[in-house]
């Protein structure tokens, strides 16, 4: 246990000694023997973080070992340690403050604790901490990432870098990384966003863990991501397919666009498409289909803009279904009209079916123009199930209407 202590004078102990009531006064304060020898030559040598000391020791069989003293901020001395044998002649104070002045006392001490007179007071500055790294500079305009490099200390005690970050909305300093050994003098930041500007400074450390003063401050620009397009149409009329086209500006570093594409708004969007060409054609098996799409810009080294425009396409969509407004037997004929609201030109096809349920009999009538149609193929006694169906000029057919059964009598 360390204790604090004034080294004083024989004579002035004594009479305080003999002054003092308490007993317990007296277990604080060391007898002082000035005839005992005491440690001789004391000579030092000092780090940045421990003070070394070697002496002469004594042989005189009363010294049981050396007790050792260290100055304190208040002006007193503080016993740090005990060696507990009179042939010991060096011991290192560490745990120091670098670039400090400690003064310290040594004394022998007999094996009832007696102590002689303490040494002269000997004076020793610790060394002071590592200058900085003397050269860090910045590589700017990488992809998804910062670099930096620097010189390395000129020190040989330097075992390690301690790396600094500040982000580009604060100015803390966060410890990002540790860069070893002293001859390794680079890092690469991928912790950081494009277009953003961020610094850093390195920390040297020593092998008894010293750290130098901060480097200057760098500060890193990350390369910016590519313009994004500035337009993309989707059309809403063709069939079974969406042609797709969008607009972009030139750009030095320009790989491909990428087209994203999805069946929802707020669904995952994914690619269809990656390439120079600034069009698309999304073929789609379904009519009335819509799709959600998008479009980034790639550079060469592969960042991506954002998405900043979406388009909607749509497959043409069936034709309306028309519906009968008419269907009779006049003179051993079926007749059936029907009525139409679709807009764009479109042709008819009537599917007749007859026969029992093992025996169905199905005839489809095509390319029928007009609002009327007039079936002599029919049997007396047969009963007959009609439906038609609008097709438009691709080709694309309606949903079918709703059957229309008709008996045709016997004897007519």
């Amino acid at each position: 246990m360390r204790y604090f202590v004034r080294i004083l004078s024989p004579l002035f102990l004594t009479a305080l000694i003999s002054g003092c009531a308490n007993k317990d006064s007296l277990l604080e304060r060391p007898k002082i023997d000035p005839n005992l020898p005491k440690p001789m030559n004391v000579r030092t040598i000092s780090d940045r973080s421990s003070i070394g000391f070697e002496w002469e020791y004594t042989n005189n069989p009363a010294v049981e070992g050396y007790r050792i003293y260290r100055s304190t901020e208040s002006g007193g001395s503080e016993l740090i340690d005990t060696l507990k044998d009179r042939f010991a002649s060096h011991y290192a104070d560490k745990d120091l403050k670098p670039d400090t002045q400690y003064t310290y006392r040594f004394s022998s001490y007999t094996k009832d604790g007696t102590e002689s007179d303490a040494t002269p007071v000997v004076s020793v500055k610790t060394k002071p901490v590592p200058e900085a790294v003397s050269f860090i500079a910045a590589v700017d305009n990488l992809p998804n990432r910062a670099k930096i490099v620097w010189r390395p200390h000129v020190s040989p005690d330097v075992v390690e870098y301690t790396v600094q970050k500040s982000g580009p909305n604060d100015k803390n300093w966060d410890d990002i990384a540790k860069v070893s050994p002293r001859l390794m003098a680079e890092y690469i930041d991928t912790k950081v966003e494009s277009g953003r500007v961020y610094h850093y400074r390195i920390i040297a450390k020593t092998f008894d863990g010293v750290y130098s003063k901060p480097s200057e401050i760098v500060a890193v620009n990350t390369k910016k991501l590519p313009l994004p397009a500035t337009q993309i149409y989707a059309s809403k009329d063709l069939p079974k397919q969406i042609a797709v086209s969008w607009e972009a500006p030139e750009q030095k570093e320009f790989d491909k666009y990428k087209l994203y594409r999805a069946e929802k708004p707020d669904s995952k969007y994914s690619v269809v498409y990656a390439g120079s060409e600034k069009k698309f054609l999304d073929k789609i098996d379904e009519d009335g289909a819509v799709r959600y799409y998008k479009v980034t810009v790639v550079d060469k080294d592969g960042l991506e803009s954002p998405f900043e425009l979406s388009a909607t396409g749509v497959t043409r969509p069936k034709p309306l279904t028309p519906s009968f407004t008419l269907a009779t037997i006049k003179e051993n004929r079926v007749h059936l009209a029907w009525t139409s609201n679709e807009k764009e030109p479109v042709t008819f096809k009537i599917t007749k079916k007859w026969g029992s349920f093992l025996n169905k009999q199905v005839v489809t009538y095509t390319d029928i123009k007009g609002f009327t149609y007039e079936d002599k193929d029919v049997e007396l006694g047969q009963k007959y199930q009609y439906s038609i169906e609008a097709v438009d000029r691709d080709g694309i057919v309606s949903k079918p209407s709703d059957e229309v059964e008709l008996f045709i009598p016997k004897g007519l």
